[in-house]
């Protein structure tokens, strides 16, 4: 391979994590937006939707071996109904001051993942792919199937969401109850019930991510910190509160590590990809795209 191909290869993986990375910092974003909650629990609930669909197509439900796509489906509404679960839960928090918010959060996440050691135990497990393991070689440049799939699926929820915001009644009522709730509750949105279906819908996107990265990467308790916490900084990066911005940072975010890894060390990833963030904030604080500003009552 010649270094054009090579460097293709990388921007392509750094696409398809970078991929993961929006999906989660969709929730980040989504749920910032609606209740001014910055909820540090997210990644813990991309873990507890990646057990919800692959648990199914791993057979661990009764011997199942669920197929990959309805495994998928399952999962991300579990996760969706968790989330409306978990609005109840995180409402009182969004009232309160950011220390407490963030503890409340924090603390919520360590439950869950240890909630999940204590039912499914600590090693965790790998899943197998669905597609076939061969990479394809296309104009010289060597791609894995799951990857095409992850940044594939990835495209479509993202495209969705942004119609469904757009475009659909209740998706204005979920941006109109987002921009001012007294507003919003005075034309009749029933601002509560939006906010859990933000919840609902930022869980099941972290669901999809999960399990679009089950194959790729070691299924386990401990898998959302570290995911959780990029996602977070893709949301920062982009501009917390706003929808494109999350996409975009989670993409360069993505593409910003695959790179460091490929042209310097893997063992500096995180590192570099970290320092571009703080860089960009020095200069934009606002984040890419620009920040939505949350007043909360």
């Amino acid at each position: 391979m010649n270094n054009t191909s090579i460097f293709i290869q990388t921007v392509i993986g750094g696409v398809g994590i970078g991929s993961l990375y929006a999906l989660i910092a969709l929730g980040y974003s989504m749920v910032y937006r609606s209740m001014g909650l910055v909820n540090f629990a997210h990644g813990s609930i991309y873990m507890v939707g990646t057990y919800f669909g692959i648990m199914w197509y791993a057979g661990l439900v009764m011997g199942l071996h669920v197929p990959y796509p309805i495994a998928f489906v399952i999962g991300v509404l579990l996760n969706g109904a968790f989330g409306v679960l978990l609005e109840r839960i995180l409402r009182p928090l969004a009232k309160l001051d950011l220390m407490f918010m963030l503890l409340g959060t924090i603390g919520l996440g360590y439950v869950l993942d240890n909630l999940f050691v204590i039912i499914f135990g600590a090693e965790g497990f790998a899943v197998r792919s669905p597609l076939p393991s061969m990479p394809l070689v296309i104009l010289g440049v060597r791609i894995q199937p799951q990857m095409l799939l992850v940044i594939g699926v990835s495209a479509i929820l993202m495209v969705a969401l942004q119609l469904f915001l757009a475009r659909t009644k209740t998706g204005k009522a979920m941006r109109a109850s987002a921009m001012d709730r007294d507003i919003a509750s005075a034309m009749g949105v029933r601002v509560n019930r939006m906010n859990a279906l933000t919840l609902a819908i930022g869980s099941g996107l972290a669901a999809a991510a999960g399990i679009l990265a089950a194959p790729i990467v070691y299924v386990n308790p401990a898998m959302g910190a570290a995911v959780g916490l990029k996602g977070f900084a893709a949301a920062i990066l982009g501009g917390l509160g706003s929808i494109p911005g999350a996409i975009a940072g989670g993409l360069i975010f993505g593409v910003l590590e695959a790179i460091s890894a490929g042209y310097i060390s893997s063992a500096y990833t995180r590192g570099i990809a970290f320092i571009v963030v703080v860089v960009v904030l020095m200069v934009k604080p606002s984040g890419i795209v620009g920040e939505i500003t949350v007043e909360k009552v």
